[in-house]
């Protein structure tokens, strides 16, 4: 059952954010930011014509709320339900997306509104960056994975039977609208699985504060996660407000310095790895979010077993992991000569080897220049 402390009313922070590739994107964080959907197209001089994608989980809670923030006489607003989760990132919905803004006459003045989950951010995304070579993209993620992470960064992607997320682009997006306010219609399990990237970030911090131009607060991010997750909270406590904007900043320091993934950002895959292998492996039937829990676990213990850390993180990990109702250790059953087999399919493999993301000296700093041998990868489990 959710709990709430108490209800989170702060201002919206609005960011300007450029990156290396001299990409301007702004970025609302805070309850109401999706009321700032008009203004922000009327700054990009965006045409007339826009497509709001959604998915129907996303589409019953806020596609008629979203649509009234529309003015009907300025804009002509036509919509597309895609499947939930990550059935939707096909090369077929891919195809019915572009045969739906060819039908309408879309041209590059207009724009594409990804409404939803991280699957809907990529599909959207991957759409928008390809037909006629770029629309207005603006981004309202529904979930909490997809404001602390697939909303921030400008990478999309479909998948390939052969693994997640193989086919895609970088493409960054005019505009993120972060809502605190529409996380409450997400199960207390969504909201849960959105904190594995959360945690995530608390464990890089040190790196990213060392290479970028993110600075730290007074107390580590892990800190304040773990007094999160002591208590019951939900979508509108304000420790989790803070999180979700730190979570934010950092990631926009790390593309503005890397946003092609040539080093820095880099960081940013910890755990994804192995996350990615039991997501195929599996059929999608964990989460992303729980995937990348065992991800970050398993990264840990790869990391104590080098001797890269003291045993005391990987308990700490583990801690925080259950405390926060978020799985650590490999589905029983599963096959970890079919997991290792899937792992090899990673888009950061290069020839026999896969570069990696693992903890050392202390939980907050990685090496993000880990080269592994392909026919190592059962280490990693």
């Amino acid at each position: 059952m959710r709990h709430s402390k108490s209800k989170h009313r702060g201002t919206v922070i609005t960011m300007n954010w450029s990156t290396a590739l001299d990409v301007k994107t702004r970025v609302a964080v805070g309850s109401g930011a999706r009321h700032k959907l008009t203004n922000v197209l009327a700054q990009i001089g965006a045409g007339k014509r826009v497509l709001i994608v959604c998915q129907p989980s996303t589409a019953n809670h806020w596609l008629r709320d979203v649509m009234s923030i529309l003015p009907s006489e300025d804009f002509k607003v036509t919509t597309l339900e895609v499947p939930d989760g990550e059935s939707a990132k096909t090369s077929e919905w891919l195809l019915r997306i572009w045969e739906h803004l060819e039908g309408r006459g879309f041209d590059r003045q207009d724009t594409i509104v990804a409404l939803g989950g991280g699957a809907v951010m990529d599909l959207a995304g991957f759409a928008c960056s390809t037909y006629m070579r770029g629309l207005n993209l603006v981004l309202i993620p529904t979930s909490l994975l997809a404001q602390v992470d697939a909303a921030i960064g400008g990478k999309t992607a479909i998948n390939l039977p052969t693994g997640k997320n193989l086919a895609g682009t970088f493409f960054f997006p005019k505009a993120v609208l972060a809502d605190q306010e529409v996380l409450s219609s997400l199960p207390q399990r969504e909201l849960t699985c959105g904190l594995a990237e959360v945690i995530k970030y608390g464990m890089i911090e040190d790196t990213v504060a060392k290479g970028s131009d993110y600075e730290k607060g007074p107390r580590a991010l892990l800190e304040v996660i773990e007094d999160l997750v002591r208590d019951n909270y939900d979508y509108d406590d304000p420790i989790l407000s803070g999180l979700i904007t730190s979570c934010i900043k950092m990631k926009l320091y790390v593309v503005a310095k890397d946003p092609q993934e040539t080093g820095l950002r880099r960081v940013l895959n910890l755990g994804h790895t192995v996350a990615h292998g039991l997501e195929s492996e599996t059929s999608f039937a964990l989460s992303h979010g729980q995937a990348v829990a065992i991800g970050l676990a398993q990264m840990t213990k790869y990391a104590v077993g080098q001797k890269k850390l003291e045993k005391d993180a990987l308990e700490r990990v583990k801690e925080l992991l259950i405390r926060a109702e978020l799985p650590y250790e490999i589905p029983k059953g599963a096959s970890k000569e079919k997991l290792a087999q899937a792992m090899t399919s990673d888009k950061k493999r290069a020839g026999e080897k896969i570069k990696l993301v693992v903890p050392h000296t202390k939980l907050g700093t990685v090496d993000y220049e880990t080269l592994l041998p392909v026919t190592e990868l059962a280490k990693l489990l």
